[in-house]
Parts: structure tokens; C-alpha cells; sequence
């Protein structure tokens, strides 16, 4: 866990910020800002974008709203409303800087040293409800299992890490755990929970009256709830790899291309401070090419000043998937080698498809 700690403060991913003893936010640098973003943006994608039924977001701003039922009356009356009344449909929310001790019910019992990262105190909650016809609600609430610990895995460097925990039942509800099972235990990442509205007043069961075909029914809700800070530090913990390299340990954040802060950056040897001035001009025109294709690039000034070996143990802290290398070959014939971060190996792509391949590369999953 240290090294994991080292190397996130060390290239501005993220630092626990601790309080009277307990973990209080975790602070996320420029770099740990991106993967935030990222991995933000693959998860309204998910459970928004590409859904299979409508589901629509619903933002807060207000840290004690829109994490129960009675705060989406006004979100679920337009989403019903724009759905003709039939079900099924999904509302999201994100909720920032909620106080987190009531989800995290583990925060005052931790004895674990490196579990306490997992549990600030202060969060972004994002969480997702369907509405579903009673009917069809445990196959749905099944399906939902599933395709949420695909999510995680898909994003994985180790797919297996991601588990479904075993069913809790309560009077009020059912509920699931996606755990994460580290070296040193398991953490809960996600909570899937399956629940009515019968339990409610009939007022708030009113409001949620819906359509099953031409019946009116109350529906069913699957929810799921996951901390933005807590998935953060999983899939940190979940890069992090020590390879061997000429006999020595290497650092490797093994980032999914998704989520990579960064996708590609550039490296540079080059045999005189002219052919270094030419490599640094083609690299900055190569880097507005990629960023204007809304590809995450890193160009630092120091290109032809370090040595290629140097670059590569930085790109792979910082989990970059790829790097073009370029050289005095280059400016002859417009050959670069673009080198994987998993694999070390490399292949030539020529400057001008350089942009098109990292696409393609990129709209893969």
C-alpha cells in the first residue's frame, strides 16, 4: 500500500487527507483529476448512454439531496412523463461532498491499516435507480448484477479481482455487494440493492404509480450506489504492478485505455540540438493533431533532454498506454515506433496515421 501511496503522490494522482485520525477526503491531483473524469465519464456512458431502456440524469447540488426516494418525486414525474408512464426507466444522481459515515459503516471500525483509504469521510456519491414492473424486477435486478460487475472488470487490469459478494435480505429490501479482493482483503465497491415502494405512505406510492402495459402499478426499484473517491483509489490499487526489467522491480500504473489519464505521449533521441529542435516541432505538431481528435497527450519539455529509458519508467508510472518514439529516422522518412506499455513492444506507424490508429486503438473497449 505504501508504494501504491508513493507513486500517486509522486505523479499528482491522489493523497489521503486525514482529520483527527481518520481519513477525511482523498485529494486528487491534475493527473488524478483526468482519471476521475474519465472514469466518471465510463460510467454515465454505461448506465446512461448506452442503455438498453431511458434512463436520464438527475444532479444535485445540495449535499443531503438525492439519495433517497423522496428527493426524485421531481425528477421521476418528468422522466414517467417524457417515458409515456411505462415502464421501465432509470434515473441517476450525483450527489457531491455527502458526509459518507452512514454508507460507510465500516469508517469507525477499521482495523485493517489499508483499508482505511477506502473510507472518507467526505464523498461523490453516484448512484443509479431503475423503476421496473414488479413483474419483471428479479430477472432485471439479476441482469443488473451482472452487467455492473462486467463494468468493473472491464475496466480491470486483473478482471478477476471483481466478485459478487452473497445476497443480504431484510425486511425492507435485498442488497449485494461487488467486492474487490485485494492482497490484503476484500473491499465492497458497489452496492446493488432491490426494493419496493409498498412500504411507503400512500402518498409517496401514488407519486410513483406507473405503467405495465395498460395496468397501473407501483413499480419495483433496483438502485445502485458507488463512492467516485472510493472507485478512484480501486482502480489505483488495482493498476499498480511491479515487472521485472533487466533483472530490476518497475513500477506500472496498468490504467485501462479508457481511464488512462493520459492515452499517448512522446519520446524523442536525437543525435544533435538541431535534429532535438526538429523531433521537439514534429512532436508539438503531432500532439495538436491527437488533442484536437480529443486524445488525452502528454508532451513534456524535457522530450530530447532525457533518455528514452528514463521517458519509458515515467510513462509507465503514470500509466500511459502508449508512446510514440521518435528519432532522426523519423524526419526522413516520417516512421515513428509506438511502443505498448503492457507488452514493451513496438511497432512503426507513420506520422500521417498516427491520428487515425490511436482512434481506432481508443474507440475499442
Amino acid at each position: 500500500m505504501q508504494k501504491i501511496l508513493q507513486i500517486c503522490e509522486r505523479h499528482s494522482l491522489a493523497k489521503p487527507i486525514f482529520s483527527e485520525n481518520s481519513l477525511y477526503c482523498m485529494k486528487f491531483g491534475p493527473v488524478g483529476e483526468l482519471l476521475k473524469k474519465f472514469l466518471c465519464h465510463e460510467w454515465l456512458h454505461a448506465n446512461v448512454i448506452s442503455s438498453e431502456i431511458g434512463v436520464f440524469p438527475h444532479y444535485v447540488s445540495r449535499s443531503d439531496a438525492g439519495h433517497t426516494i423522496h428527493d426524485l418525486k421531481e425528477a421521476y414525474e418528468y422522466v414517467r412523463n417524457l417515458n409515456s408512464g411505462q415502464l421501465p426507466f432509470g434515473v441517476v444522481v450525483e450527489t457531491p461532498n455527502l458526509c459518507a459515515d452512514k454508507y460507510f459503516e465500516k469508517q469507525q471500525h477499521i482495523l485493517d491499516e489499508s483499508e482505511k483509504y477506502f473510507y472518507p469521510k467526505k464523498c461523490t456519491f453516484l448512484k443509479t435507480f431503475m423503476f421496473v414492473a414488479p413483474s419483471k424486477a428479479t430477472h432485471f435486478y439479476y441482469q443488473w448484477q451482472r452487467h455492473r460487475k462486467m463494468w468493473w472488470r472491464k475496466f480491470s487490469a486483473c478482471p478477476s479481482r471483481f466478485v459478487l459478494s452473497d445476497v443480504q435480505n431484510n425486511e425492507k429490501n435485498q442488497s449485494v455487494h461487488i467486492q474487490a479482493n485485494f492482497p490484503w482483503g476484500s473491499q465492497n465497491v458497489e452496492t446493488l440493492s432491490y426494493w419496493t415502494t409498498a412500504d411507503q405512505d400512500l402518498a409517496i406510492r401514488t407519486v410513483f404509480e406507473a405503467k405495465d402495459g395498460r395496468k397501473k402499478v407501483t413499480p419495483h426499484i433496483v438502485e445502485s450506489t458507488l463512492s467516485v473517491e472510493r472507485a478512484v483509489f480501486t482502480f489505483l490499487c488495482d493498476a499498480y504492478d511491479e515487472t521485472a526489467f533487466a533483472g530490476l522491480p518497475r513500477e506500472v500504473m496498468r490504467f485501462h485505455r479508457k481511464l488512462a489519464p493520459f492515452k499517448l505521449s512522446f519520446s524523442a533521441s536525437a543525435s544533435s540540438s538541431s535534429a532535438g529542435e526538429e523531433l521537439n516541432q514534429l512532436a508539438v505538431y503531432l500532439t495538436k493533431q491527437t488533442r484536437d481528435s480529443g486524445i488525452s497527450t502528454l508532451l513534456l519539455p524535457d522530450l530530447v533532454k532525457k533518455s528514452l529509458e528514463s521517458q519509458f519508467v515515467r510513462n509507465d508510472e503514470l500509466g500511459i498506454p502508449y508512446t510514440a518514439v521518435l528519432n532522426d529516422t523519423s524526419l526522413k522518412n516520417g516512421i515513428i515506433t509506438l511502443r505498448n506499455r503492457d507488452t514493451t513492444l513496438k511497432e512503426q506507424v507513420h506520422i500521417s496515421k498516427l491520428r487515425e490508429y490511436m482512434e481506432k486503438i481508443l474507440k475499442n473497449y
